[in-house]
């Protein structure tokens, strides 16, 4: 009887040792598949970097810093400018930064660079070449005044 149990339990190691074995296999190929992923999430994460980094120097293209300096009544006002829109909108965001209560009309004003030259606020910047930083003066033209 000692040996029908005997030959029992080598039975039962014998399928124990086939289920770990068939355990193994799969577990192998479980690590394989996490492995797959693993370097499919890198690849992923390298084109997300690369997408980001695209939208960015599209982003810069499209809309670089640049900003100017307007003088208005003896204040500095930096406006952040698009380079590529008429003056005019810088124009009024200065007038309306400043505080500037009375003349909001553009036409009453008068945009002359550092040498006294007469800007058309209805060029851009680029058009007018002017440089990122550039001071710009803003004052009342003549006549704006007005007379009653």
């Amino acid at each position: 009887m000692d040996e029908m149990r005997e030959h029992e339990l080598e039975q039962e190691l014998e399928k124990d040792f086939k289920r770990e074995k068939k355990t193994e296999r799969e577990l192998e190929k479980v690590h394989e598949l996490e492995h797959e992923l693993e370097e499919e999430l890198v690849e992923e994460h390298k084109e997300e970097e690369k997408i980001e980094q695209e939208i960015d120097a599209e982003r810069h293209h499209h809309h670089p810093r640049f900003h100017l300096v307007f003088i208005l009544n003896g204040e500095d006002i930096r406006i952040d400018v698009d380079p590529d829109a008429p003056l005019v909108k810088a124009v009024e965001k200065a007038l309306s930064e400043s505080g500037n209560s009375g003349r909001k009309n553009v036409s009453e004003w008068e945009l002359r660079d550092a040498a006294g030259t007469l800007l058309d606020v209805q060029r851009t910047a680029k058009d007018l070449s002017i440089a990122d930083g550039t001071r710009l003066y803003l004052s009342l033209g003549v006549g704006a005044g007005g007379c009653n």
